[in-house]
């Protein structure tokens, strides 16, 4: 929805930096096919940010409807 698009972006950076600083914020999500994706609801815009960490870096995998019956395709 174009007319709230500053919403939607607003979120997604906060969801980024939240993650940014705190990995371990979001969830761990076992439906992944590899090790270690997490995933943080965005509430406003209704998805997920699904995500891995390790000591140097977060890695934003993929950003998915939450109404949606299955989880994103990810390859490492």
């Amino acid at each position: 929805n174009r007319a709230h698009g500053d919403a939607f972006a607003e979120e997604i950076e906060d969801a980024v930096r939240l993650v940014a600083f705190f990995p371990g914020a979001g969830t761990f999500y076992s439906g992944a096919t590899f090790p270690g994706v997490h995933r943080l609801y965005l509430q406003k815009v209704g998805m997920h940010l699904y995500y891995t960490f390790d000591d140097d870096e977060v890695i934003v995998r993929a950003l998915w409807g939450a109404r949606r019956r299955r989880g994103p395709r990810m390859k490492r």
